[in-house]
C-alpha cells in the first residue's frame, strides 16, 4: 500500500506540473498576434482536485464508470489523458486556441476520453445525476442488456455551487 501511495504521488506531481505548464504555455510562451491578450487558464483550480483526479484515474475508476470533470480543472484533465497516451502535445501546446485542447472536457471538440461535457459551470452534477437515474431505470426493465453498473462521479468547486442547476436536479 506505501507503494501505491508513493507512485500515484509522483503521478500527481507530473500532473501538477503539466497541468500549470499548460496553462503558462498558453498565457506566456505561445505566440500571440500584436496586441492579444493572455488567454486565461486556472491554474489553482486544477491543482486543488488534482489528488482526487490522480487517485480516481490511477487507482479507483473502473471501465464503467463515468466522470464530469468541472470545467476548471481541465488542464489536469488533459495531463492525464496525455499521460495514458489519449491526447497529443500539440494539443495542449495550443490549449484554448482554435484545434487546441478546450478550456473545459468537451466530448465533440477534445480528442481525449471525455465523459460528459462540462463547457457549463454546474453541468457535470445535473448530467452524472441524470445518467445515474437513466442507467437505473435501464437496470430495472427486463429488455434492457445486461452489463456492469458504473459510478456516475462529478468533480465540483464553488463555483459550481453558484449554478442553481444544481440544486434543481438533486430536487
Amino acid at each position: 500500500m506505501p507503494a501505491d501511495i508513493a507512485r500515484l504521488k509522483q503521478i500527481e506531481n507530473r500532473l501538477l506540473w503539466l497541468s500549470c505548464w499548460i496553462v503558462h504555455n498558453a498565457n506566456h510562451l505561445r505566440a500571440k498576434s500584436e496586441g492579444s491578450v493572455k488567454v486565461g487558464g486556472h491554474q489553482a483550480s486544477s491543482a486543488s482536485c488534482a489528488s482526487i483526479m490522480t487517485a480516481l484515474y490511477f487507482h479507483a475508476l473502473r471501465p464503467e464508470d463515468r466522470v464530469a470533470v468541472k470545467p476548471h480543472a481541465s488542464p489536469v484533465f488533459h495531463a492525464i489523458q496525455y499521460l495514458m497516451g489519449n491526447q497529443t502535445r500539440e494539443k495542449l501546446e495550443a490549449f484554448r486556441a482554435y484545434g487546441g485542447a478546450q478550456s473545459y472536457p468537451s466530448r465533440t471538440k477534445d480528442i481525449d476520453d471525455v465523459d460528459f461535457s462540462t463547457g457549463s459551470v454546474g453541468l457535470g452534477v445535473a448530467v452524472t445525476t441524470f445518467a445515474s437515474i437513466v442507467q437505473d431505470y435501464l437496470a430495472a426493465k427486463p429488455w434492457a442488456a445486461r452489463k456492469p453498473e458504473g459510478r456516475m462521479i462529478a468533480l465540483v468547486g464553488d463555483a459550481e455551487l453558484d449554478e442553481g442547476n444544481i440544486y434543481e436536479a438533486l430536487q
